[in-house]
C-alpha cells in the first residue's frame, strides 16, 4: 500500500519532530526549575531583610525608650533645680519665703518624690454603691456566720421563695448568691 521509502521517510521526520519537541520541553522544564530556584532565593533574601528590619525597629524603640527616660529624669532635675533656686532667691529681708501660695513652694520642700501612675478606674469609697466591674456586682450576699436556728428559718424562707420562683435549666433556683465568710 505505501512504499518502503515513504515509510522510512515518515519515520525519520517523526523521530526528528519528536527530538525537537523533547528538547523544547526539556529546556522549558529547566527554565521553570531555574525560575523556581530564583524565587526561593528571593524569598530567603526577603525573609532575612524582614528579620533584620524587625531587629532594627526593636533596637530603635528600645533606644528611644531609654532616651525618653533620660529626658524625663533631666526634666525632673531641671524642675527641681528651678524650684530650689526660686525658693532660695525669693525670700524677703527676714528670710520668709515669698512663694507661700505658689505651686513651686511645695516642690522645693519635697525633693524627688515618686509619682503614682494614674489609675484607669475611679476607686470606690462607698462599698454599697459599687460599679459594674466590682466582683460582687449583682450577687446576693449570704452570711455564713449565723446560728443554726437562724439558718433553718432562712432555709424555710428560701424553700418558700423557691416554690414561687421559676427554676433554671440546671435545677438551681438562685444562681446569684455570693457567700460571705
Amino acid at each position: 500500500m505505501f512504499d518502503l521509502g515513504f515509510l522510512i521517510f515518515t519515520g525519520f521526520i517523526c523521530s526528528i519532530a519528536g527530538m525537537v519537541l523533547g528538547v523544547g520541553l526539556y529546556r522549558n522544564n529547566a527554565m521553570a526549575e531555574k525560575h523556581t530556584e530564583q524565587l526561593k532565593q528571593q524569598l530567603t533574601d526577603a525573609r532575612a531583610k524582614n528579620e533584620a528590619y524587625q531587629v532594627h525597629v526593636a533596637e530603635h524603640f528600645s533606644q528611644t525608650a531609654l532616651m525618653l527616660n533620660d529626658l524625663t529624669e533631666k526634666y525632673k532635675d531641671i524642675h527641681q533645680h528651678l524650684a530650689l533656686g526660686a525658693d532660695q532667691l525669693c525670700r524677703d529681708d527676714e528670710g520668709h519665703s515669698l512663694l507661700i501660695d505658689s505651686p513651686i513652694s511645695a516642690d522645693a520642700s519635697q525633693p524627688a518624690s515618686s509619682v503614682q501612675q494614674p489609675l484607669d478606674y475611679a476607686p470606690k469609697t462607698d462599698t454599697e454603691n459599687s460599679g459594674t466591674l466590682s466582683e460582687d456586682y449583682g450577687l446576693e450576699k449570704v452570711n455564713l456566720s449565723i446560728s443554726p436556728q437562724d439558718s433553718e428559718e432562712k432555709e424555710r424562707n428560701n424553700d418558700d421563695r423557691s416554690k414561687d420562683s421559676s427554676h433554671s435549666e440546671d435545677g438551681f433556683s438562685n444562681t446569684n448568691i455570693h457567700v460571705i465568710s
